[in-house]
């Protein structure tokens, strides 16, 4: 989830309660210099600078924002927020690898805003709870019974039935529709979603009836709104109160509390519905086969809390940067013919007149180029929630000490200048150069050590398998007008503003293609 930006707080803060900030942040400034002799701490963007550029700035990328300030400090350097610790903002592979991997052990809380607090159910979530019991508890679960090799193996059918229902179902809407132009970011979220929900579940998941939401049977697509859609744009409402903790303890922000609580409920009706109906059919005598079924076995090891997120971390996850990665993928192949024919040929020469499968995947190089190559271009996790140093460390050659805050600006990390050339533009062949053993770490999408993110094999099989199905099948082209569309939404992911839409030619007859689905 994509809530981690904490300094949208300042664009909602009173004007006087950001001059109390400001100054307070100037006050604790010239406190630390006399202080820290002695010691190379990093640079500090001055208070001014994040009042003009958090203030007045109207877009609501701080990524981009954190970037433009690496050009002017480096990549490494604190900023001071009201009057809370410092916060060591990190944009480049090398601290944040530092950070994740060899300090690993003195970094392991995360500080999390208001919404992600609530949403998160208190950090019950694998990929925003402190490292400890729980955390390997319930990652361990995830790995055991869902996302490691026996598991994924188990369920590769899944994958390859909403691939191949995808595809049909395009090869429907040209038929039936007469139209050449589709919206491809709809196509993969009415397969994606669904595929999600049957890994964890265990089966197909139909309409639902609901009584906690008025008696309502409830649509597949409405159960994305209300456990994916509604909790990530919550989760980017940000309470300013963070930043002056006493106020947070004497004045909470009832208003923000009562729509968190309201989302939160929401979307606990339609898990625990689902989870309720599970039980059900187990009694019944149902064959025990999803991930749900084997939480359920383990009994009373997990709280009724932890089961309910376990149910719905992956399912999020699941959907959000698989569609990311697909939809920026298509938009870029269909913007680089080039790239999409070189695609092509490779698929053809590995495949021949077969369906591209999982197995093709590991001979397709450059198709995985294209996949950590868009990763890179169109992070989707631009930020990681801040995590809190415990001890002191030395990061980049700089001091950093106990009671600090680390951010991870992934996006600007993989559009540093220093590690990557002409960053800004998109270019697969550049990902080639790259070990098989260095595969994760490309871009830090999937993030490293300890917290290296359980699902990545996944979600690098999915897109991958999706993407190289559909140029098998299609070319691709844009509409006229839609070639330079790069705006960005973030929510669950560093979305497309707008839906893509391309124009999709069929590179065999439609006859061949008939869907039974």
């Amino acid at each position: 989830m994509q809530s981690q930006y904490i300094l949208f707080a300042v664009w909602t803060a009173p004007f006087h309660i950001l001059m109390v900030v400001a100054v307070a942040v100037l006050v604790i400034a010239i406190k630390s210099r006399s202080t820290s002799k002695g010691k190379k701490y990093p640079p500090g963007v001055g208070a001014w600078t994040i009042m003009r550029d958090l203030v007045l700035h109207k877009d609501k990328v701080p990524h981009r924002t954190f970037y433009q300030w690496a050009k002017c400090y480096g990549p490494v350097y604190s900023v001071r927020i009201g009057l809370s610790s410092a916060v060591l903002v990190l944009n480049s592979a090398k601290s944040a690898r530092q950070a994740m991997t060899e300090h690993h052990s003195s970094i392991t809380a995360k500080k999390l805003t208001t919404a992600l607090q609530v949403l998160s159910l208190d950090k019950t979530m694998v990929a925003l709870s402190d490292y400890g019991r729980d955390h390997r508890l319930m990652k361990k679960l995830m790995v055991s019974h869902l996302l490691g090799t026996t598991p994924q193996r188990n369920n590769a059918f899944l994958r390859e039935e909403m691939v191949q229902k995808m595809v049909a179902s395009i090869y429907h809407e040209l038929r039936e529709s007469c139209n050449d132009t589709l919206n491809m970011s709809n196509i993969i979220l009415d397969h994606l979603f669904p595929f999600a929900l049957n890994q964890v579940i265990g089966r197909t998941v139909e309409p639902l009836y609901i009584e906690e939401l008025g008696a309502k049977i409830v649509s597949v697509r409405d159960m994305y709104d209300l456990i994916i859609r509604d909790p990530a744009t919550a989760a980017l409402e940000i309470n300013w109160r963070d930043f002056v903790p006493f106020i947070n303890r004497w004045l909470p922000n009832k208003k923000l509390h009562a729509m968190l609580n309201r989302v939160t409920r929401r979307r606990s009706a339609v898990v625990r519905a689902l989870i309720r109906q599970e039980r059900e059919l187990l009694s019944a005598g149902k064959e025990a086969k999803g991930y749900l079924d084997m939480l359920l076995k383990e009994g009373d090891i997990i709280s009724e809390e932890q089961l309910e997120t376990a149910i719905w971390e992956p399912v999020i996850e699941s959907t959000t940067t698989s569609h990311v990665a697909m939809v920026w993928a298509l938009f870029e192949l269909a913007k680089h013919p080039h790239s999409q024919d070189r695609l092509y040929k490779e698929v053809e020469e590995v495949c021949g007149e077969k369906t591209l499968q999982e197995d093709d995947l590991r001979k397709l190089p450059y198709l995985k180029a294209i996949f950590y190559e868009t990763v890179r271009r169109h992070s989707p996790l631009p930020l990681v929630p801040l995590r809190v140093v415990h001890e002191d460390v030395e990061i980049d050659g700089y001091h950093v000490p106990a009671g600090w805050k680390i951010l991870l600006n992934i996006w600007g990390a993989n559009n540093y200048e220093g590690e990557w050339e002409n960053p800004e533009v998109w270019k697969p062949e550049r990902q080639l150069v790259f070990p098989v053993e260095e595969d994760i770490y490309r871009t830090l999408t999937f993030g490293a050590g300890n917290r290296l993110c359980a699902g990545w094999q996944q979600g690098v099989t999915i897109a991958s398998l999706v993407i190289g199905r559909i140029v098998q099948n299609f070319k691709l082209e844009m509409p006229a007008g839609h070639e330079e569309d790069y705006e960005t939404i973030v929510n669950t992911g560093t979305h497309k503003l707008r839906p893509l839409f391309a124009i999709l030619t069929p590179r065999t007859t439609l006859s061949h293609h008939k869907s039974t689905f």
